[in-house]
């Protein structure tokens, strides 16, 4: 497992590169915020959980990192003037939103004609077995009802949909890409271990289970992913998709 920046992160913050102000939509605990504010720019991270900032603004100090934490929903009007920033941001928060369209239209609002929107969700779920076998995992060893989580997981997962999105929110120049970067754990049990550390889901999923229901569950987890063995190890296909596009003059 890496232990580098998240997926996606890098190449969010290359393309705002030289954008003095940013805003980072539904930032959560800043895992893409942090890194904009540490290259120099004026962040501003936007989440409509208290907690999530809570835990940004430790995360920040922690790594004397200067930057801005607002508390608003991001599928509402955004609390800025019109050409706030010169970018904003959006990693994995897109996916949930209920009006994608009407989200970037707003988003494009707060950034001044010619700035940057860049964007990151998951490709569809098909195309990320390392999150999607272990959830149908789930399903088959407690219940569907207990695979019920992350529903939003994939959606807007085919390229195209998602430059519609950006199209349909008026943007100019909308440029994507998928970005794939498989996952390579030595065993389906490291690969569980690495979900239940790192994704709230899978943690809460694991501090549930009974004995039987933890070996149930472990079994049918490798044996899902047995099919991605190659050699000693597994290879198990992860893409995100990367959408950039361009503010267009106002009017």
């Amino acid at each position: 497992m890496s232990d580098g920046d998240p997926l996606g992160v890098a190449e969010l913050v290359a393309a705002v590169e030289g954008c003095a102000r940013v805003l980072d939509l539904g930032c959560g605990t800043g895992r893409l915020t942090i890194p904009l504010a540490a290259r120099g720019a004026d962040v501003t991270g936007l989440d409509s959980n208290p907690r999530q900032l809570d835990e940004l603004a430790r995360r920040a100090n922690a790594q004397h990192v200067v930057l801005r934490a607002v508390e608003s929903d991001m599928e509402a009007p955004l609390p800025f003037a019109d050409g706030a920033f010169d970018a904003a941001t959006s990693r994995l928060s897109l996916m949930i939103a209920g009006d994608p369209a009407t989200t970037l239209r707003e988003a494009a609002r707060v950034v001044r004609p010619g700035g940057t929107l860049a964007t990151a969700v998951w490709a569809a779920a098909s195309a990320n077995p390392w999150f999607d076998e272990p959830r149908a995992a789930v399903g088959v060893a407690l219940g569907p009802e207990r695979a019920a989580f992350a529903r939003a997981f994939g959606r807007l997962g085919s390229l195209r949909e998602l430059e519609a999105v950006h199209e349909a929110a008026g943007l100019q120049a909308v440029q994507g890409r998928v970005l794939s970067a498989p996952l390579r754990p030595g065993s389906a049990a490291e690969h569980w271990e690495h979900l239940t550390s790192s994704i709230g889901h899978f943690r809460r999923i694991a501090e549930s289970l009974s004995p039987d229901e933890a070996d149930a569950l472990e079994a049918e987890v490798e044996r899902r992913l047995e099919r991605f063995r190659d050699g000693p190890g597994l290879v198990i296909p992860r893409a995100m998709l990367i959408v950039t596009a361009r503010v267009g003059a106002a009017g």
